[in-house]
């Protein structure tokens, strides 16, 4: 017989089912795993012509954006509150100048650190343990 047809006396019942229904789909999918996909530059929302990174992979909270070189994301004309704490997650160079080849994106400021990501225009990118960045610019030929 389809739940459809059943009928229950009584409003009480008709929630005590429906607690009952919820509690076995949450306990029946409890434990299984799920891989999701990367994040893609669609799911990033990023202007044109803009560096935009986040502490979060999904891009859903804090996002930090440049339209310029950044030599110190911690003092410069736009701050980045949270890089001094927190790692990036995700990036998007949404830089649209035919005339730079992408991003590099440094673990020091001024350019400078052991650690150099590069990121080619209008391309998203993900870490899942996060990279340190104090520092960006773009450039016409790789870091």
């Amino acid at each position: 017989m389809a739940l459809s047809r059943i009928r229950l006396p009584g409003e009480n019942m008709r929630k005590a089912l429906s607690v009952l229904l919820a509690a076995a789909f949450a306990l029946s999918s409890a434990g299984t795993a799920s891989a999701e996909p990367p994040v893609s530059a669609q799911a990033l929302s990023c202007a044109a012509g803009n560096l935009c990174v986040w502490p979060v992979a999904d891009g859903s909270s804090n996002r930090c954006t440049w339209a310029e070189n950044s030599p110190d994301w911690g003092s410069g004309p736009v701050r980045c509150s949270w890089s001094s704490s927190r790692r990036v997650m995700a990036a998007y160079n949404n830089k649209t100048d035919s005339r730079y080849v992408g991003v590099c994106l440094y673990s020091g400021t001024y350019y400078r650190g052991d650690t150099v990501h590069f990121i080619p225009p209008r391309q998203a990118v993900t870490w899942p343990a996060g990279v340190i960045v104090r520092s960006h610019r773009w450039v016409t030929s790789t870091c």
